[in-house]
């Protein structure tokens, strides 16, 4: 077979490359899909269960209305017109300390896991006094005030996820019943706080015991003037988040132990709680407009369908790196490659990375992985051998192969050393390159048949 020049050479073999990247967008526009599936997946559950739950109070508030007369002249007659002013008083805690702990359970969705949670939280909360909910003092031109009884509010992000609810005053247990457009939070739950007006002015401690559950994440909001939050999980993989990070936290695989302190000299959620936050306690991802927060996502670090994805972006540079080693063995050994083979070589790698993503929604992602690659380099093993030339060219090849796919998985459980990992192996690969052909007169490669 007449072997080709170097110029036709190279537009073959970038044909070749073009025709493969368009397959391995194909296999990444697949990879993507899987990640929407779980996506939607992840929403199908929070429609039927709860979705992110982010927790805030108590709250102490109070409707008090303002009665105003005012005297009008009108056709030289003397009349008295009447009108209201609503007014909510809020008193806000000096101190809150929650106790939590929760259980991951998993919830699936044909073949895709949504961690779900069931979360015990205790809290006490605080006040050194409760004058701020003192009926207004009258004054003109009012005429008259009335204040309602002093309520306890307290919120979550979806009230769905709420599974019983416990909460004590300072003369036993409250009647507790759903927020009915509150003064401060407009979903969650509230009691009226039997508190004497004359009572006001004293210490009050309230104990809410609380059964939530949720998807992915919890959090709090700090509106006390001394916040702390002690949470345990047996989950191992958390990703704490928000505006506070953990005061301390312990990691281990049977779960982790995490603890909070936040001062209101850091946190803005007190001077947030006005008209503008009201009723708004959202997950951390959507906290524009809404009060601050913090806790811990319950993270899957091993999600097939964005490891596939991710895997796939690497697809091409694995690629030109095998179709350099082949050109090598060419310059060196002699042994002509047809364009149809480099491409037939390069589609069994870009099928790997298809069943990497298939195997994966089955299994687990380690034996996916490892059943793809070994498929896929004996299969490239076996190939070689009849194109190179023999198992003595088609054996460094496939050991190559290996030393990629390892190299791949590490950075996929790596993601931080990713760059580090893929600028060493392309500088390997380039050095290695040209030490082997310093002495390669290229010129002459255009000659003879």
């Amino acid at each position: 077979m007449r072997r080709f020049s170097l110029l036709v050479k190279a537009v073959s073999l970038a044909a070749v490359l073009l025709v493969l990247m368009m397959g391995l967008s194909m296999i990444g526009g697949l990879a993507n899909e899987r990640v929407a599936y779980r996506a939607q997946a992840a929403a199908s559950i929070e429609g039927s269960l709860a979705g992110a739950q982010t927790l805030a109070g108590m709250v102490l508030t109070r409707r008090c209305v303002e009665t105003f007369e005012t005297t009008v002249i009108k056709d030289k007659e003397k009349t008295v017109e009447r009108s209201e002013v609503r007014t909510v008083l809020r008193s806000l805690p000096q101190s809150s300390s929650w106790t939590t702990e929760s259980k991951i359970e998993p919830r699936y969705r044909g073949l895709y896991k949504v961690n779900s949670y069931a979360l015990n939280a205790e809290e006490v909360v605080d006040w050194k006094t409760a004058r701020d909910l003192a009926v207004l003092p009258l004054k003109a031109p009012a005429v008259a005030v009335r204040c309602d009884a002093p309520l306890i509010e307290f919120t979550v992000t979806d009230p769905r996820g709420i599974r019983a609810v416990r909460l004590r005053g300072p003369n036993g247990d409250l009647e507790v019943k759903p927020s009915t457009n509150g003064g401060t939070f407009n979903r969650g739950f509230e009691a009226k706080l039997p508190v004497a007006e004359s009572a006001l002015d004293a210490p009050l401690r309230l104990r809410l015991v609380v059964d939530l559950v949720g998807i992915e994440s919890v959090g709090f909001v700090p509106l006390a003037v001394d916040n702390t939050v002690t949470l345990k999980s047996d989950w191992p993989h958390p990703s704490f988040g928000g505006e506070f990070l953990p005061l301390t936290r312990t990691v281990s695989a049977q779960g982790f132990d995490a603890r909070w302190s936040v001062s209101s000299l850091a946190a803005q959620a007190r001077s947030q709680l006005g008209s503008s936050a009201a009723g708004c306690a959202q997950t951390r991802s959507s906290t524009k407009g809404c009060l601050q927060s913090f806790g811990v996502d319950f993270i899957d670090p091993v999600n097939p369908a964005s490891l596939s994805d991710r895997a796939t972006k690497y697809g091409i540079l694995f690629i030109v790196l095998t179709f350099a080693g082949i050109v090598l063995l060419e310059v060196l050994k002699g042994q002509a490659v047809h364009p149809v083979q480099y491409l037939l070589i390069g589609a069994a790698m870009a099928v790997f990375f298809l069943l990497l993503l298939s195997l994966s929604e089955h299994i687990a992602f380690i034996k996916a992985y490892v059943t793809a690659a070994v498929a896929c380099v004996a299969l490239l093993t076996v190939y070689a051998k009849a194109v190179l030339g023999g198992w003595q060219r088609a054996l460094p090849m496939s050991a190559g192969l290996a030393v990629l796919y390892c190299v791949l998985y590490l950075v996929l459980q790596s993601e931080q050393h990713a760059l580090l990992a893929g600028s060493l192996l392309v500088f390997a690969v380039l050095a290695g390159v040209m030490l082997l052909t310093r002495h390669v007169k290229w010129g002459g490669l255009n000659e003879g048949a």
